[in-house]
Parts: structure tokens; sequence; C-alpha cells
């Protein structure tokens, strides 16, 4: 029966894999158009070198299979450009001037893991703006999309989204929304929830679900009639659902007791244990530089220049009958 089983899911997938490849042959992916400095030419080449297949998933997800072209504007750390992102962002996305900026300096830090995911999600949110024909699309929608488009789930997926739901606040999603201003640690929030929930509606709803929501807002309706019309399925409705069944410890107990969670803990811990020796260690020298200083205004002044401006004491007339006496010659 298991054989059974797995004959028919890979099935499933090559028959899906092949008309994905057959969509894309028929379809037009978006065309990057790179503009960098000399300096950061290298980057600019290694975008350009991206599949187009590698987009294939957020125009899946969007519904667009002629979603035009897409500037890539690769910045220069300290530039006009780059000083517009938070300091931890590799990159950001300008929806209405069809423009992603990329910051490749920066290391990528989750939930994106070097230059081509970062690429694949931003020009995700570009599709999902011109997917819904300009109309607002809600944050945690557009980075839930952004991160199902850009690679393959990992474990560390699994772990965040877990302890987001389980150690935070149960928070509305117009919350979510605003922890996306917050920093670094909000905002790793705000892209796990998003994420996990985004999950769980393609989960009950299908891949279509989002492209049917964008569809419907590219017509007019708002977002929470969009999803209504889309899902059969009132949004308050599903973020209940959604809270209600995650917030269960017995869903989240086997991937947090799993061999990588366990790994995954012990390397946070231990980034967590040297970030806090470094800051000890900056502490204490600053306060030895402190009392260094203030030692030193402290410490009286045993040898002077007298009021003629002579020096006193013996070294004095020592240093005097040195210069005196004539060099030696050997």
């Amino acid at each position: 029966m298991e054989a059974l089983t797995a004959r028919f899911v890979s099935r499933i997938l090559v028959g899906t894999a092949a008309l994905l490849g057959a969509a894309v042959a028929v379809s037009a992916p978006p065309r990057l158009i790179v503009e960098a400095p000399p300096s950061l030419a290298a980057y600019a080449r290694e975008v350009e070198r991206l599949d187009p297949k590698a987009f294939l998933p957020a125009m899946e997800l969007t519904g667009l299979w002629e979603p035009g072209d897409v500037r890539v504007l690769v910045a220069p750390e300290g530039s006009p450009l780059a000083r517009r992102a938070p300091s931890w962002a590799v990159a950001y996305a300008d929806p209405p001037a069809g423009t992603v900026v990329l910051i490749p300096t920066r290391t990528p830090v989750w939930p994106d893991d070097g230059l081509p995911d970062v690429v694949r999600h931003e020009v995700a949110h570009v599709l999902t703006y011109r997917a819904a024909n300009g109309r607002t699309v809600p944050r945690w929608f557009h980075e839930g999309l952004a991160m199902a488009a850009g690679r393959e789930r990992v474990i560390e997926d699994d772990v965040r989204e877990a302890l987001a739901i389980l150690t935070g606040p149960r928070l509305r999603f117009a919350q979510v929304d605003g922890l996306f201003q917050g920093g670094r640690s909000d905002a790793n929030r705000a892209y796990s929830l998003s994420s996990a929930f985004f999950g769980d509606l393609l989960a009950r709803h299908g891949s279509a679900f989002p492209q049917r929501v964008l569809r419907r807002m590219a017509e007019g309706r708002p977002f929470e009639e969009a999803f209504r019309s889309a899902t059969g399925v009132a949004f308050r409705d599903e973020t209940a659902v959604f809270w209600t069944s995650r917030r269960s410890l017995e869903r989240w107990l086997p991937i947090l007791t799993s061999t990588a969670a366990v790994w995954f803990a012990i390397v946070l811990l231990a980034a967590w244990a040297v970030r806090v020796a470094r800051g000890r260690k900056a502490t204490r020298l600053a306060t030895w530089e402190a009392e260094e200083r203030a030692a030193l205004q402290d410490e009286p002044l045993e040898a002077r220049l007298s009021e003629d401006g002579d020096d006193v004491g013996a070294e004095r007339d020592e240093d005097r009958k040195k210069v005196e006496d004539p060099p030696l010659v050997n």
C-alpha cells in the first residue's frame, strides 16, 4: 500500500512538473533589467544568470503569466538607495515602480539564503502588486507569498514558526503587519507568522487560492471581500482556525524535539553566548579605560618644572654632566 501511494504521489509530482514546464514555455517570465556600478558588476552578472524558471512559483501563485519587466538596481552600501532599507535588509522592492533594490555586500539572513533567494523573494512582491492591479494587499499576504515563492522550506522555518506561535501573544494580522515596521526581532516574528498562516491557507484552499484572491482584488474588491469570495470562508474565521490549531503543543512537539531542531537551538545559543561575551568584554574594556583615565588625572606630578624652567634634582645634574663630557670613541 505504501509503495502504491509513493508511486501515485511520484506520478502527481512528475505530472505537475511537466505542466509547469509547459507553462514556462508558453508564458514570458519576468525579464530582469539589471543596473549596477562597475564595482558591483560581478553581482549584476550573478543576477542576470538566474534561470527564468526560478520565477515560476511566483508566477503560479499570483496567476501572472506575463509579468513584464522588473528593474533590478544593485546598490553599494552607504548609497541613498541602501539607506532606505533597515541595516539588516539585503534587498527591498518598490512594487509601484516595478523595481527591486539589492545591497549585495550585506550578508543574507533568514528568511533568505543567498542572492538568488533574495531576488526571487523581491520579484514576487512586484508580481503580487501587479496581479492585484496596484490595489493594497496586506503585508502578511505579500510576505507569505514571497516566502513560498522564494525557496524550499527548511527545518529552520518550522522551528521559527513554532516559537513565534507558541511563545508570543496571539495577534490580529493587522498587528502582524505592524511588526514589520519594528526591529529585527519583531520583523522575524512577522515573517514567521506570515509564512505559517499563508502555508495553512495553501494547504486548506489549494495553490490557486492566492491567484483567486488577487484576481478579485484586481476587479476592484477589497481584500477581505476578495478573500471570502475566493475561499468561501470569512477572513476572521480563518484567522481563528489558524491560532486555535497552531497553538496546540502536540502539533509542534515532533518538530521541536527533532535532531535538526536541537542542533539549530544549539547554534542559536552559541551565537547568543558569543554576542553576550563580546558585549561584556567591550563593557569591561570601557570600564578599565575610564579607571585608567581617572587614575592619571588624580596622580600627583612629583617631577615638575621649576619656575625658571630648569629641571630640579639629581637627574637634571646628571643629564647636564653627560652633555658636557665628550663622547666615547672606540
